[in-house]
């Protein structure tokens, strides 16, 4: 198991590293050798330790599992010079949902989605629980699904910072700000946060929920990264770098299956209306500056909310284990 505690610490430092440079680019220009860089570096340097380990001599993964995450490196590797390039193209990079951050965002799934299902296999005679390390990769494959947020989850304190001319942010940003709603938001259309999120959220659960057979594990893994999001922001804070809007809203999704034990379309329904208008609410009380939200969006977003569970329930499912052929 130590093996696999190690990977936790890894993409642990990967989301550290992560969260800490979103906060970083909303008040320095980009370097390619800030302090969040190294911190993600080192995570991305002990897995590949790891994974390399498993490559020398297998003990803790099947072939399958480890091929898949050397793709997932690989792909990684691949986007490392294709970001700089487009920063070198384009220049400072104000948003999450570059082409070149995509990468990244597909390769990190693919690692933790590899590492989960060895795991998963390690682990198969064990009925899997929230209190295993089943909630921590998948808190980590949520935080990779929703990282793309935190432009718009950055952007709603900075964007209200700066209206009230109590920005943080270096002077070299503010000098490229012209358009302050737009640059600071990244120039993605507000509508795309709310439907981005129950869509993601919900995927994951059900995912979770039919691979597993569990309800607790989608809920335990939603609270724990909210957690994390809440110290991390305690933590800025402190030290004055730029903040952001914590997605509590979106533990309604997993906690709305987990109450009805069941994977089905009311369920959507009840989780993406209670995310919406919880959210909602908070965005029209001021109690948090949350991201922009307008109420005709609560339309797609319970429409995503209620195909997901809808539409998964018809698909056949793929064995994580290839069943063993009998002898005649």
């Amino acid at each position: 198991m130590k093996y696999y505690r190690l990977w936790v610490v890894a993409f642990l430092l990967k989301f550290i590293g992560s969260a800490w440079d979103a906060s970083y680019h909303f008040k320095y220009l980009f370097e390619e050798y800030s302090i969040p860089h190294i911190v993600n570096t080192l995570g991305f340097a002990l897995g590949a330790y790891l994974l390399f380990q498993e490559w020398r001599r297998s003990h803790f993964m099947d072939r399958f599992s480890r091929n898949l995450i050397t793709i997932g490196y690989v792909l990684f590797l691949i986007g490392i010079p294709l970001d700089f390039t487009y920063h070198i193209a384009y220049g400072i990079d104000l948003t999450t949902w570059s082409p070149t951050h995509f990468i990244y965002y597909i390769a990190t799934d693919i690692m933790i989605f590899g590492v989960w299902r060895g795991y998963y296999l390690y682990t198969r005679d064990v009925k899997p629980t929230w209190k295993s390390m089943h909630t921590w990769f998948a808190m980590f494959l949520l935080e990779c699904l929703m990282f793309p947020n935190m432009q718009q989850e950055n952007g709603a304190i900075s964007y209200d910072q700066y209206m009230q001319g109590k920005s943080i942010a270096s002077p070299e940003i503010l000098e490229l700000i012209s358009d302050p709603a737009s640059q600071i938001f990244g120039g993605i259309p507000v509508w795309v946060y709310p439907i981005y999120s129950v869509l993601m959220v919900a995927l994951l659960t059900v995912f979770i929920i039919r691979i597993f057979r569990d309800f607790t594990i989608p809920v335990m893994a939603a609270a724990l990264y909210i957690l994390l999001r809440f110290v991390g922001k305690g933590i800025f804070a402190a030290v004055h770098y730029p903040t952001s809007y914590v997605p509590i809203t979106l533990l309604l999704i997993p906690l709305c299956y987990l109450l009805f034990r069941k994977m089905n379309w009311l369920a959507g329904l009840i989780g993406s209306i209670g995310y919406f208008l919880v959210l909602y609410g908070i965005h029209q009380s001021g109690w948090l500056i949350t991201p922009p939200l307008v109420l005709w969006e609560l339309v797609p977003v319970v429409i995503v909310g209620v195909l997901v569970p809808v539409i998964t329930t018809l698909v056949k499912p793929i064995p994580l284990v290839k069943k063993n052929r009998q002898p005649a």
